[in-house]
């Protein structure tokens, strides 16, 4: 009570950016690596486990442009090892940290004007 949680910004506020990142996990296999591709809308199969049980994952994280003009992210592999461990209690193949920092700098790379 009393966390003024509407002020934390826990979401994409409105902005829409023109890149991102897309890797496939086939059944049975592990995460392949993605490439950034143009913002569009994803086709998702309708029995899809997502829509049917609730089944999804999120791990968000911020970049932040520093005086210096360049760009900072606190603790990518962090947030990595949280999702590994998210996926795992929904028993969805976890993505490699490797894999999840390095999506998380090509995105970051491909929306700089953003941050």
């Amino acid at each position: 009570e009393g966390v003024p949680w509407d002020q934390f910004g826990f979401s994409l506020n409105g902005v829409r950016t023109e890149h991102m990142y897309l890797a496939r996990c086939l059944k049975d296999e592990n995460w392949q690596p993605g490439s950034i591709v143009p913002h569009e809308a994803l086709q998702i199969e309708p029995a899809s486990t997502v829509l049917n049980y609730g089944q999804a994952l999120f791990e968000g994280l911020k970049a932040l442009r520093r005086e210096d003009g360049s760009i900072t992210i606190f603790r990518p592999d962090a947030n990595a090892k949280r999702m590994a461990m998210g996926a795992e209690r929904l028993c969805i193949p976890p993505v490699p940290e490797d894999l999840f920092v390095n999506a998380v700098i090509s995105t970051i790379q491909a929306n700089s004007q953003w941050v």
